[in-house]
């Protein structure tokens, strides 16, 4: 008979699962949720409202629903797993800072290169109609 050997219960293991699983939900949830609202745009609330007894909208309703609750639990999760891994997370980053530091310029121009594409991408939203 083979003795299977009993493993203690593993908390970062747990979180990682917790992390994961729910980050697969997000997209999952939240790209249909985003194409089922792109026709709403003047009077949202009042088509949200009316839409709310319809098929249509309960599916929202859930996909919402599905959407945040997995977002509050993926928050939940990383603040869980990096408290968990708080240690050794420090030790690995100091140990590879020198290394980063060694590609500034690229550091530098990736950084400036995000933040230009995500503002502009983003600005759309600040301008008023």
């Amino acid at each position: 008979m083979i003795k299977i050997q009993k493993q203690p219960f593993n908390k970062r293991a747990l979180s990682a699962m917790f992390m994961f699983l729910s980050f697969i939900l997000l997209p999952l949830s939240g790209i249909p949720l985003h194409y089922s609202r792109t026709n709403i745009n003047e009077g949202m609330l009042e088509n949200v409202m009316s839409k709310a007894s319809t098929s249509e909208g309960m599916f929202e309703h859930f996909l919402m629903s599905v959407h945040n609750m997995s977002a509050l639990i993926f928050v939940i999760a990383v603040v869980i797993h990096l408290s968990l891994n708080w240690k050794s997370l420090m030790k690995y980053i100091a140990t590879k800072t020198e290394e980063y530091f060694q590609f500034r310029k690229e550091m530098i121009i990736a950084i400036l290169t995000v933040v230009l594409i995500v503002g502009l991408f983003s600005s759309h939203a600040l301008h008023v109609h």
